[in-house]
């Protein structure tokens, strides 16, 4: 018998695994462990991303972000590590299908000016279904996606 936790965790990953990868990207995002007095953990990462989220909506669409809320489709998942070290993968919606490079701009851009981006950012133009099979592999206890942030 499966433990709730670890039920959940497939229930999660079979709901996930049919997320439309196609127009999308394969975007791992790291982030610095803390800056000044303040440390890292999941709560400011997911404000973070949902700060970057933001930004590369109205860098995208413009006004059309606020006014009718026009966003990315976005399959965002924390995970911790080997080393304890905080990032994101995500399959994100290229909203650019014949300009993939300005896309790839904007993501690292934005994201290296969030409070918490990292210089190390990974973008895969070209992902399969795999990669949402592999983003939710869940490994470490913690790793989950992040709901606040997850749009459809």
């Amino acid at each position: 018998m499966l433990l709730l936790s670890e039920q959940l965790k497939i229930d999660v990953k079979n709901y996930l695994i049919n997320f439309d990868v196609n127009n999308s990207f394969g975007v791992t995002l790291t982030l610095q462990q803390g800056i000044k007095n303040q440390k890292l953990d999941k709560i400011s990462s997911s404000q973070n991303l949902r700060h970057f989220l933001n930004v590369l909506n109205q860098k995208c669409f413009g006004n059309q972000s606020k006014r009718f809320n026009k966003r990315l489709k976005v399959l965002p998942v924390i995970e911790r590590s080997s080393g304890k070290r905080l990032h994101f993968h995500l399959t994100l919606e290229n909203p650019f299908p014949n300009d993939p490079n300005r896309f790839s701009y904007l993501i690292n851009s934005v994201w290296k000016k969030t409070k918490f981006g990292h210089n190390h950012i990974h973008i895969n133009s070209n992902i399969d279904e795999g990669w949402n099979d592999y983003i939710t592999k869940f490994d470490h206890k913690d790793d989950e996606v992040d709901w606040m942030n997850f749009h459809s």
